[in-house]
């Protein structure tokens, strides 16, 4: 297990109370930044790729905001501490290889973070519990403010702030929101209730983003145009389908339970026999049948569990956070033995048999 203690203390936002957090699980926004003088990072010899990483740190380091951030050279990091760090959304995808001179300063909290060398020289980054749009701008723009104090973004007068990838021209700005749909997903309409998202300039991704796949009804849902807006419109409009698909998703929970109850119920409770008997557990069945468990909750079916303990019960069991715990432990129990344990431990008690 590493020393640092960020991995001590990583997925804080878990531990919070959140606006709509029935469905809206987290919201995550960032600024793309480059810096004048130097060429995109996609195009970069390595040794320019070092010069930048080196005058990013001195400048984390002159600027107060960030003065108890703490570093972590991803290259020194191990496969596994790496992956961990994308799991609690610390990193992107792209920084797990850990290849390219990157590196990332987190705050205190692991709420805010600074991502450099990655797509874009800057990337800050705000991390929130639930749909927390306005609080995750506000603390994000505070942060972009005292970084561009010590440092020169690359900036025009007509197209706004410049970046590696077109689409992020302008504003620089992205915003996404991770949504639990099963009710949706249960009554197959999450196709129609996304349908209109793209007609508004947003895209809907999968649990880790770009690229990556959807899992256990769980969806995120960004911005993709940022070249001619301005933040807040980006934010409000945002706002606006994310409530929508929320609205349609509560009449489908309201629907299934009213009128589909029977296999409603009987999905939610063999999901729970399952997750607290099974001796052995893949990530994405477990993903699939805390989903259901998620669902139950709205009903009261379980006792000492509440949405926020399955969001946290989601992220520890992706294979990195386990693998960490095993190697701290010194278990010997392979990683899809140990998940099943772990969900064993923490869900075999929680139903309410009254």
């Amino acid at each position: 297990m590493t020393a640092s203690p960020i991995f001590e203390r990583s997925d804080r936002w878990l531990e919070m109370r959140s606006p709509l957090g029935h469905t809206a699980v987290s919201t995550r926004a960032r600024f793309a930044r480059n810096l004048t003088g130097f060429p995109f990072a996609p195009h970069a010899r390595a040794d320019v790729l070092e010069r930048i990483e080196r005058f990013l740190g001195e400048a984390v380091g002159r600027a107060g905001a960030f003065r108890d951030f703490e570093r972590l050279d991803l290259a020194s990091l191990s496969v596994v501490e790496r992956k961990f760090l994308k799991e609690s959304r610390l990193i992107s995808k792209e920084m797990e290889t850990g290849t390219r001179h990157c590196g990332v300063y987190v705050s205190p909290d692991t709420l805010a973070s600074i991502l450099v060398n990655e797509e874009d020289h800057v990337r800050v980054q705000v991390l929130a519990p639930g749909l927390a749009l306005e609080s995750a701008v506000e603390r994000l723009s505070e942060m972009d403010r005292a970084l561009g104090e010590v440092v020169g973004y690359a900036w025009s007068e007509h197209y706004g702030y410049l970046t590696a990838c077109p689409t992020n021209v302008g504003t620089g700005f992205r915003a996404s929101v991770m949504l639990h749909l099963p009710g949706l997903a249960m009554l197959s309409r999450v196709d129609a209730a996304l349908q209109g998202v793209a007609q508004h300039g947003m895209t809907v991704r999968g649990f880790y983003g770009e690229n990556t796949e959807y899992a256990g009804d769980f969806y995120q849902v960004s911005n993709e145009v940022t070249l001619g807006r301005t933040v807040e419109s980006l934010v409000e409009d945002l706002r606006l389908v994310l409530l929508r698909v929320v609205e349609r998703e509560e009449e489908a929970r309201i629907e299934l339970f009213r009128h589909h109850a029977v296999p409603t119920r009987d999905a939610i409770w063999r999901s729970y026999a399952l997750l607290s008997h099974a001796v052995r557990m893949e990530s994405a069945e477990a993903m699939r049948h805390l989903s259901r468990l998620r669902l139950g909750i709205d009903q009261r079916y379980f006792r000492d569990l509440d949405h926020h303990d399955l969001n946290r019960l989601v992220v520890e069991i992706q294979p990195a956070h386990l693998e960490l715990r095993r190697l701290a432990q010194g278990e010997t129990l392979s990683r899809d033995e140990l998940r099943a344990a772990y969900l064993r431990a923490r869900i075999h008690k929680a139903a309410d048999e009254n």
